[in-house]
């Protein structure tokens, strides 16, 4: 690897903390004493046997304009992954899959009809009466917590906002998205509120 290539790298890595820094120093979170009605979280309903082509190492898929898409796991002790279909979510064109390296776990989202693709860091949660969901990640020692918003329209899956919390704040439960505000429980069971991205 050559000198240039290195500080390109180099660079890109600063960029990228600075950038994550930023977005957490940016981003306001406010106690609130004010009572917060909850909105019901409930879990993905699947359709499971999709019948997907699936050889030995891979999962395979065919979109509709002949593209494919492959997910193929790899054994080896560097760089260990694999991969799962869990099922279809109801009423889309969406099928989950399962990705899990040494560390971490990843949720793929994948539009069967146009081959796009979202990953995800846990488990989608529908808030009820909206389109959009909610995700936990669960962090190693030296990540931080966060949640995703995600929304799904026109089969697509869009990741609307990330929220990154500080390190005084472990969320439990999110109570409440409405409308540009988002309400959380954290672990000591105080409520905060912050603003979301549109």
């Amino acid at each position: 690897m050559n000198i240039k290539n290195i500080i390109l790298i180099v660079s890109f890595l600063v960029f990228a903390v600075f950038a994550n820094a930023q977005d957490s120093l940016q981003r306001k979170f406010h106690k609130t004493t004010v009572e917060i009605k909850s909105q019901k979280l409930n879990e993905v309903l699947l359709d499971k046997d999709l019948q997907s082509k699936r050889n030995s190492k891979c999962l395979n898929y065919k979109c509709d304009g002949n593209s494919n898409v492959s997910y193929c796991n790899e054994n080896s002790d560097e760089n260990y992954i694999e991969f799962q279909e869990l099922g279809k979510i109801q009423k889309t064109e969406l099928i989950v899959i399962n990705k899990l390296t040494y560390n971490e776990e990843f949720y793929i989202l994948l539009n069967k009809l146009n081959c796009s693709e979202i990953t995800v860091e846990g488990f989608p949660l529908s808030i009820e009466n909206t389109n959009k969901y909610i995700i936990y990640n669960n962090p190693s020692t030296d990540k931080a917590w966060k949640i995703q918003i995600l929304k799904i329209e026109k089969g697509n899956a869009y990741l609307q906002d990330e929220i990154i919390f500080p390190d005084n704040i472990h969320p439990k439960k999110v109570l409440r998205l409405e409308q540009n505000e988002i309400f959380i429980l954290d672990e000591k069971n105080q409520t905060w509120k912050t603003v979301v991205k549109n």
